[in-house]
């Protein structure tokens, strides 16, 4: 597997990218000094951001990934906050747990100490991505290389549907009914010859897949989240682009930020989005213009 950064400078875009107003956002802060920074979760109970580590490389079990936390104006309130993980990826706060996938596993880590309190094992899973929290406490886990999602409940982890309709399932988040998939691409090649991905809804009764947007493919897509108006943002990761797509529309531009624009947060009552770019090692919040 190569390491995410190579992708994100090697990946080309096939066909044309969405028109991008970079004055809808307004950059808030940015720290610097991470290690490949994949994917940025807030906490509103503690009023901090976390932040994973893949370290060294994406794949490797090498114990050098990590969790930073952030204070809500960026600065850095510790920078290896949660230690021992592999390549920890997708992040999620659930009450006072922190739940983090770390490429075959699913931890799940105390936010009052930041300690490591169980760890469940996903058999067969490759890549383990994004995660997301039902109402019902469910978590569904995306597995990109895979083209998989897993489902953890009852204290263990399941495979719930294998599909390459998925196209490399990055981002996960849910509206509604449905668990709204925003994916990475067609990666059957490999991914120096990776295709662009869409977003796509699963119903979760059915498990019926079909188009979110318009049915476009606007980029190799990383993170999603609600926009709170019934549509998602996300970010597409080497192209460097923010965008928000409606039921049923093409995805339309919020701005241009960096190549390696990663999972990011999107927090209402702060009108802040929060990303990681990886290949800058850094972590960006922007404002929302009104």
């Amino acid at each position: 597997m190569r390491n995410l950064t190579i992708l994100a400078a090697t990946v080309a875009l096939a066909g044309a990218s969405p028109a991008v107003n970079a004055a809808s956002v307004n950059e808030a802060w940015r720290t610097a000094g991470f290690d490949l920074p994949e994917s940025v979760s807030y906490d509103p109970a503690a009023n901090v951001f976390y932040v994973s580590n893949l370290g060294t490389d994406p794949m490797s079990k090498d114990g050098n990934g990590f969790i930073s936390r952030l204070k809500e104006d960026g600065t850095v309130d510790n920078l290896k906050w949660a230690t021992g993980l592999d390549a920890p990826k997708g992040t999620e706060v659930v009450g006072d747990r922190l739940f983090v996938t770390d490429i075959d596993r699913l931890v799940e880590i105390d936010t009052a100490t930041g300690e490591v309190v169980n760890s469940y094992k996903a058999e067969g899973a490759a890549f383990l991505n994004d995660l997301a929290v039902a109402a019902d406490g469910r978590i569904y886990i995306a597995d990109t290389v895979g083209n998989a999602i897993y489902l953890f409940a009852n204290g263990g982890i399941s495979e719930w549907l294998k599909d390459p309709a998925l196209n490399g399932p990055n981002g996960l988040t849910i509206v509604g009914s449905d668990l709204v998939v925003a994916s990475l691409g067609d990666i059957s090649e490999g991914f120096d010859k990776i295709k662009p991905g869409g977003v796509i809804k699963v119903d979760l009764t059915s498990k019926a897949i079909s188009a979110f947007g318009d049915g476009s493919s606007p980029g190799n897509l990383d993170g999603i989240e609600p926009d709170g108006t019934g549509g998602v943002t996300v970010t597409a990761n080497p192209q460097g682009l923010l965008l928000d797509l409606k039921p049923g529309e093409p995805a339309t531009g919020v701005a241009t930020l960096k190549s390696g624009s990663a999972d990011h947060e999107f927090v209402p009552a702060l009108k802040l989005f929060v990303v990681p770019q990886m290949s800058e090692n850094e972590v960006v919040a922007y404002t929302a213009a009104d």
